[in-house]
């Protein structure tokens, strides 16, 4: 399975959460189009300090009681250049950390079963990854409207490979 490894800085980010969280294994993720909607359409054009081009991740952060409610909170974010104080109520910002992070090139149209095959790879191959969240990275370069897109699934790395 390819991938690649970068060493990034702190990195900031400014979205909506799915309110009642993801669940896993669930039609929950049905949801999450309608979620990505709603933020490009209703909130994007107001949050300020966008890098540019815009930078979009669904980042998943996993409760501390996730083994038995199998539910993790999901975030739709675009990157910003710092954390700032929001006047709208729906508005989240979130810090990724400094750090080295593993990138699998992953399918759109097959995104569950991609994901699984990752986290098995992941596995089976004794990668240390931090296990409180993971995102997927939304490329510029892809239409997500089409069959064939491509986009990252990154994690956090705790030591190097």
């Amino acid at each position: 399975m390819d991938y690649t490894i970068n060493d990034y800085e702190t990195r900031y980010y400014a979205g909506i959460e799915l309110i009642g969280g993801l669940k896993a294994e669930s039609k929950d993720y049905d949801k999450l189009p309608d979620l990505w909607n709603d933020f490009r359409q209703v909130y994007l054009e107001d949050i300020p300090h966008k890098v540019v081009p815009n930078k979009f991740i669904g980042l998943e952060m996993y409760r501390f009681d996730f083994m038995e409610s199998k539910t993790m909170d999901y975030f739709a974010l675009v990157e910003i250049t710092h954390l700032f104080d929001c006047d709208q109520e729906d508005v989240v910002t979130k810090k990724l950390p400094k750090g080295r992070y593993i990138s699998f090139t992953i399918n759109h149209d097959d995104l569950l079963d991609e994901v699984e095959n990752v986290y098995e790879y992941i596995k089976q191959e004794n990668i240390n990854i931090h296990l409180g969240f993971d995102f997927k990275e939304y490329l510029n370069s892809e239409n997500y409207q089409e069959s064939g897109a491509k986009l990252c699934l990154s994690f956090k790395l705790e030591d190097d490979i």
